[in-house]
């Protein structure tokens, strides 16, 4: 048995959004340095796993059905900064929320899953980078399924 979760997590990195950084899960910094919107995997980066056996046999020959949640958050702009930019802000990070949408929705295959789902936006307004700074942003969370064995 072999999950795919790193494959898959780099395929999600290599995603084309146009002005964004999209990190892969052994890349994500300390912190951001706020000068471009970044879209970084959450330390809760996996939940709700579920497994389904399709066929007889031991766990290494098993077929099996596999779904979980992948969990990112977009960074947009730091908060606080530009305050009467606030609009132009919350403006700009619902286009480049609805871009990474569309470029999963666009994926005709990708390396390590079956499908992805988008589920719903999360947090909108308020959130915070890896150091606790807060930014404008928005939380993600795709239901992945990978066919194991």
């Amino acid at each position: 048995m072999a999950l795919a979760i790193a494959t898959i997590a780099d395929s999600i990195s290599e995603l084309s959004v146009a002005g964004v950084k999209i990190y892969d899960i052994d890349e994500v910094p300390a912190g951001l340095d706020g000068r471009y919107p970044s879209i970084l995997p959450l330390a809760e980066y996996v939940t709700d796993f579920t497994m389904v056996r399709d066929s007889f046999g031991g766990g290494s020959t098993a077929k099996m059905t596999v779904t979980y949640t992948l969990h990112y958050r977009l960074c947009y702009a730091p908060a606080g900064v530009g305050r009467t930019n606030t609009l132009t802000n919350f403006a700009g990070m619902i286009e480049k929320a609805y871009l990474f949408l569309d470029a999963v929705l666009a994926v005709d295959t990708m390396d390590g899953l079956i499908d992805i789902v988008p589920l719903p936006v999360t947090s909108f307004g308020v959130v915070q980078d890896p150091a606790e700074v807060p930014y404008w942003g928005c939380d993600f969370a795709l239901q992945v399924m990978e066919f194991v064995n």
